[in-house]
């Protein structure tokens, strides 16, 4: 079932209004549970996240304006929920925002640097940098455009 993602200040205030860290991982699985869904096409190698210990898959489209959105997937459901909150967290925002933009604050902010996993936090550091590669080549690829034209 799909609903409305929160703002990231939503996110925040719901995470803080949690009574324990069980809560939080409840309310993760929750948001996962929110994310835009991938078809079956858009599980693909090019949409896939090495380096993660679950499947994950990320797709990216980028307008004209270069602002983005965030489709993706994975088999574990906390994964899921926290794909849905980096997507929040990059909600309205282009590229180059994105690649500036320091998330891993945010995540700090709520305290995952205490809850998490090793690996979660390792699998969360994978899909930032690959997020971010993906936009950086994309834009090298449209400047490599524009300087042909």
């Amino acid at each position: 079932m799909l609903y409305t993602l929160p703002s990231k200040d939503e996110l925040e205030i719901n995470f803080k209004n949690c009574n324990n860290w069980e809560e939080k991982y409840l309310y993760i699985i929750e948001l996962g549970n929110s994310i835009p869904i991938l078809s079956q096409q858009q599980h693909s190698f090019e949409n896939f996240i090495p380096g993660c210990q679950s499947n994950v898959w990320i797709s990216i489209i980028i307008n004209k304006n270069k602002n983005v959105t965030f489709k993706g997937d994975s088999d574990s459901a906390i994964v899921k929920g926290l794909l849905t909150m980096i997507f929040i967290f990059y909600k309205k925002k282009n590229c180059y925002e994105i690649i500036n933009f320091d998330i891993k604050s945010c995540f700090k902010k709520l305290s995952f640097d205490r809850y998490l996993t090793i690996s979660r936090v390792q699998g969360i550091d994978v899909i930032i940098k690959t997020i971010k590669k993906k936009l950086i080549k994309f834009i090298f690829q449209l400047n490599r455009k524009d300087k042909i034209k």
